[in-house]
């Protein structure tokens, strides 16, 4: 029997490629699902915005919302090897990820791209995928 409540979209690991050689940089993101709670309250939060702005969002407010979700869809990270930043392999805080994409945004390029397969999110029966 294939109980449809079974399944869902569960967080997933995403290892960060160097832009130029799609080598393993040492940086793995835990990325939540749209449908996780944090994700939704962002996306709502967003839409509130931009439909109060009655039609005339800025562009720096576009990115502000872009940067708001990328960071309720990122839980954690996890640095491996010699992967630093700023010479530092710093804890999980919202600040330091806000940094990190903002200055890098090649990697919030990676994040956001990953974000938008669904089917990546899903495991499968045999453990395969998300």
């Amino acid at each position: 029997m294939n109980d449809l409540s079974n399944i869902v979209a569960t967080e997933r690991r995403l290892a960060i490629l160097h832009p130029a050689t799609e080598e393993p940089v040492g940086l793995v993101l835990l990325l939540r699902p749209d449908s996780d709670p944090v994700v939704k309250a962002a996306s709502r939060k967003a839409i509130n915005d931009r439909m109060g702005a009655r039609g005339k969002v800025t562009a720096e407010q576009l990115e502000a919302s872009r940067l708001n979700m990328l960071c309720a869809s990122i839980s954690g990270w996890q640095w491996n090897g010699d992967a630093s930043f700023h010479g530092e392999k710093p804890a999980f805080e919202e600040l330091v990820l806000r940094q990190l994409l903002k200055e890098l945004p090649w990697l919030a390029e990676q994040a956001d791209s990953a974000l938008t397969d669904r089917a990546a999110f899903f495991q499968r029966a045999d453990g395969e995928g998300g």
